[in-house]
Order: C-alpha cells, then structure tokens, then sequence
C-alpha cells in the first residue's frame, strides 16, 4: 500500500488545484445569439413544442417558477429643470451674403407665442382687392368698438373703396375672383389701403373732425399697429439659401444656453435644425427681473419597457404571435436586421421606461437619477452622453459644430398643426441643360383679388417670329428665343476661383424693356442663388397663409415659405444665335 501512497496525494493535489480553478473562474453566460451559417435564423429562435402541458412542467423542472435573491427596480427618482426660450433673434441675411450674422438683434420672446408664427413671418403683400377690403372694414370695427361712430363713417366717406373698371387690365382676365369680390365690397367697406396712407403722413380730416379726436386717433393708431404687423416677428427668410435662420436663448445668466437655426425650411422646427453656440453670451434689460429655473423632483415606479412582439422574459413561455422575430430573413451581411433581431432576443427586457413630463418651449435637463429596488437599495444613473461620447452617432441631441453635446432635450416652442391654405406665390427653380441656364418660374403670383392666381394664361408663343421685310428664301438670324413672361432666368455667374453662382436676370420684351417678376419672392435685386441649393431636381417654394391655434387657445395667423422638392428638369425652348427659315420656304 505504500507503493501506491505518493500517487494518492498527486491526485488528490492536481484535483485540488482544477476545483480551485473552477471556483475561481469568472462566471460564463451563453447566449442565444441569432447567427446561422444558412442565412435562416428561425429554426434557432422559435423553439417549437407540442404539448403547453409539458412546457409548464419543464418551467418547474428548471426552476424558472421559483423567486430569485437580486433586487427588482421598484422606483426611480428624477431630479429636473426647464430653461423657457426667454430671446430670439433673426438670422437672416442680404440675399447677397452669406454667413452667420455678426451682429444680431435679440428681442424679447413674447409670452405665448409660437416660433412659427415669429419665425415664418414674411410681410403680406398690403395690395389687393381682398386686402384692402379686409383692413377697411377692421379700421371701422376698431372705431365702432371704441365708441367713434362719426370717425368711422368719415372714414368710409373720404376713403371709398373702387374697383378697376378698365376691361382690357390684363389683371381683371387673368383673375376674374375680383370681379364677384367688388360686387360684394365695393360700397360697403372704406379702402384701408387708402386710409393707412392717410394715418402714416399725419392726422386726417376726419379723424380731426371727429367729437373725440384724441380718443379717436388712439383707436386709429392702434388699427394702424395691426396692419402693419407685430414690429418684433420676421427677417429670418433668406431668399439665397431658401431657408430660415434664426437664434434662441433657453434661460438667462450662468444657466443661458443660445442655439442658431441655419437650415430651416418652414414647417415644424425640431432638434437637428438647432446647433449650440457654446460662446454665445446673450444679456437683455430686465434678465434680473426674470425667474430662477426651479428644480422639480418626480418620483416614478420603474416600468419594464414594451413593445409588440417582444419575447418572453422566459424561454418556457407562450408568446405573442403578432410580430416573429424568428420569421427575420437575414443574410450573414445584413447587419441591420441582424442587430435587430439581437437586441430583441437578448436585450429586450433588460430595459425601464421611466416618463418624465418636459416642458414645451424650454430646454429640459435631468439633473439626476436615482433607482431604488426591492431591497431599498439605491443607484444613481450617470449621464448616458458621457458613455457614448466619440460613438459618433446621436439622437434627439443638440450639439455644437465640434461635436459637443448640450446638456438638456431641446422642446421648441412649437405650436399643433397648423391648417395652410393655397399658396398666394409660388416659384419654381429648375436647371435647364439644353440652355445651359437656370431658370425661375412664377407659377402663382398674387392678384388683383389678393388671392393667388396663375400666370400661365399670360404666356406669350414659344414661336420665333418671322421679320416683316424678310424675302423669300431668305435665312434670318434671331441673337436669342423668346420665353414666356414669367420665366426668369438665373444666369451662372464667377463670384471668385472656381465658385460659381446663379444670379438673377432679365429677359427683354418687343419693346426692349427687362421683364421683372410680378411676385415678391423674386423682387430683391441683386439676388444669387450658390449652385448647390438648386440642385437637378429641383425645389419649389410656396408662400402660403397658415393659421393655428396658440396654447391658451387664440388664433395665430401669419405668411410664411414652404419649401419642397421639384418635379425634376426644364425645358424652356430657349436658344440663341439661330438662323430660320421664312415659312413659305420651309
């Protein structure tokens, strides 16, 4: 037995050192992971059975029936504040500039008010049938409601309201609307064009004449302040850029955070059209008079998070058949799905929702969060921004132009849906490769009736026109085409080495006079256009009425631009340096 003694305790040794090992080891997870060499990943993800019975008997037979010792997230603790938008400032530019602006003039927000409506805003067009008529019969309102009678009907008996009664207004065909229009104003309503004239040179007659002057001028001047529009809305339109540009600052003093808007098209502002300025320092009269953000604690329960065809929490278990993930066709270089399906199978509950109410027009920062479990036992949550920094992919983040995050969820003060109406102006701007030109074309422009109206009927014929004293047989030489009135051509221009631009132009008439536009998106002179925002399909942009409704339910009415993707190319017909034939000779 002796002999066998030193083996014994070699075995027992090593044996000894391979359990220490063992123990010792970090713990190991296996996971199901849906990769498959065949491309299918369904035969490992569906886990297919006949009998739910014995699927309840294996979950006790494995014990997932019975309580685990870990804590279980019951609470989360949210300590938060809100910096409100408190200024704003346009950004908009010369139309021919570019660049941020140096010097921007920051104004006060106003209490309730929408960013659409201040930042949309473009002065309407104080012309017009329907126009006139609607700022007549305000003025005479305001009068009535604040007790002057008299100056109200002086007002409509110096300023009557006429109509055009020339039948060959080229005007008066292409829009007809205004005829039914003055059947039904003219007479009735004073011409508030007239009277906003009258007011901006002084005191008129009536109002001198009136039993209350004084009282009568106010509500004058106050009528005179609404149909000349809110003096702190607007200038963020840049007609080169076809975009809005304008800036905000969320809370005041050390807490101020100012974000810039320079791609902003109309419609909606959300946070991938705002870049922080880190530098930006803003300061405004009355910032002392202003309240300090106030931190808010919520107290949540800690809810798992869901979503349609999530798998079971375990294996053993019926689960909903609306989505399959199993059923995800996914090749081995279809990363996406494939990322996909793994978050689903192996990460999908391992998150908590925890709602937390923000505040609409602020920036919302969460300044701590705290998890409490079952056992009382607390963890506080770090910054997730600060994990993922240099990842390189973000959402829902506001950054600077270096790549640093602002601290906070940007809620622009936006307004709900609003309701747009037709559009008073509409403008296409097309590239035209035949000509090698770009071209402007004013699909819609106001009219006489102040609604918009088309301008195709006024199109003169694409036709050369033959000279009157050509002889037969003879060629004769047109230096360029003929286009229709309202195509305004955008020729390239050489701004510096190797930059080129699209630059505003004018065709001439038989008269040899420069067709202008008739609408005012096209009126500011010299106007150019950078090549890359007229791209080859196209964009199109639209002034439309918009109304909508403020948060404490009143109305909101303004002007503003949409802008939108073309309908691709054009083709004006245009040429120059032709040679035609007369017709008899063709």
């Amino acid at each position: 037995m002796s002999d066998f003694t030193p083996v014994s305790l070699v075995s027992e040794v090593l044996v000894s050192e391979a359990l220490r090992k063992l123990l010792t080891r970090p713990p190991a997870l296996t996971r199901l992971e849906p990769q498959t060499v065949s491309g299918d990943p369904r035969p490992g993800a569906e886990a297919v059975i006949a009998d739910p019975l014995w699927m309840i008997g294996r979950q006790w037979q494995l014990g997932e029936l019975l309580g685990e010792d870990v804590g279980t997230a019951v609470s989360v603790t949210v300590r938060s504040r809100a910096l409100p938008v408190t200024a704003w400032a346009p950004g908009g530019q010369p139309d021919d500039t570019d660049g941020p602006n140096s010097e921007p003039t920051w104004r006060r927000w106003p209490t309730g008010a929408m960013l659409e409506e201040m930042v949309e805003h473009v002065p309407k067009a104080s012309s017009g049938l329907r126009w006139r008529a609607e700022a007549g019969a305000a003025l005479i309102e305001a009068l009535t409601d604040a007790g002057h009678p008299d100056a109200a009907d002086g007002a409509r008996t110096a300023y009557p309201l006429t109509d055009s009664d020339d039948p060959r207004d080229p005007d008066r065909r292409l829009d007809p609307v205004a005829d039914d229009l003055a059947l039904c104003l003219v007479g009735s309503v004073p011409d508030g064009e007239a009277a906003l004239a009258a007011l901006r040179s002084g005191v008129p007659e009536w109002i001198a004449s009136a039993a209350d002057p004084a009282g009568a001028e106010i509500a004058a001047r106050e009528w005179l302040a609404w149909a000349d529009g809110p003096p702190d809305r607007g200038g963020c339109w840049t007609t080169s850029r076809l975009e809005h540009r304008f800036l905000l600052r969320f809370g005041h003093g050390d807490t101020a955070a100012v974000v810039a808007a320079t791609g902003f098209g109309g419609g909606s502002a959300r946070w991938h059209h705002l870049t922080w300025l880190p530098e930006a320092m803003v300061a405004l009269d009355g910032d002392d008079e202003l309240d300090e953000p106030a931190e808010r604690t919520d107290v949540l329960l800690a809810t798992p998070l869901r979503y349609p065809g999530q798998p079971a929490d375990r294996y053993w278990q019926l689960e909903d058949g609306a989505v399959d993930i199993a059923a995800i066709e996914a090749q081995p270089h279809d990363l996406a799905r494939l990322c996909l399906a793994e978050f689903a199978l192996n990460s999908g509950d391992d998150w908590l929702i925890v709602p937390v109410d923000g505040r609409a027009g602020a920036l919302n920062q969460v300044r701590s969060v705290v998890v409490r479990n079952s056992f009382g036992e607390e963890t506080s949550i770090g910054d997730a921004s600060a994990a993922r920094r240099g990842r390189g992919f973000r959402i829902f983040e506001v950054t600077a132009e270096d790549g640093r995050e602002l601290d906070g969820v940007v809620l622009a003060p936006t307004g709900p849906t609003p309701l747009v109406g037709d559009p008073i102006e509409e403008v296409a701007l097309l590239r035209d490769e035949v000509a090698n030109l770009a071209w402007a074309v004013e699909t819609v422009v106001p009219g006489r009736s102040g609604d918009g109206r088309r301008r195709d009927g006024e199109s003169p014929s694409r036709r050369p026109r033959t000279p009157d004293d050509i002889e037969p047989g003879d060629l004769w030489y047109e230096l360029a085409g003929t286009v229709p009135a309202h195509w305004i051509p955008l020729v390239p221009v050489r701004l510096a080495p190797g930059q080129v631009a699209l630059r505003k132009g004018a065709m001439l008439d038989a008269a040899g006079e420069p067709v202008h536009p008739a609408g005012e998106l096209l009126t500011p002179t010299p106007l150019t256009f950078p090549m890359e925002e007229i791209p080859r399909e196209g964009v199109t942009v639209r002034t439309v009425p918009v109304l909508s409704r403020r948060r404490n339910g009143s109305y909101a009415r303004w002007t503003g631009h949409r802008v939108n993707v073309g309908r691709g190319e054009g083709a004006s017909a245009f040429v120059s340096d032709a040679a035609h034939l007369p017709p008899a000779a063709r």
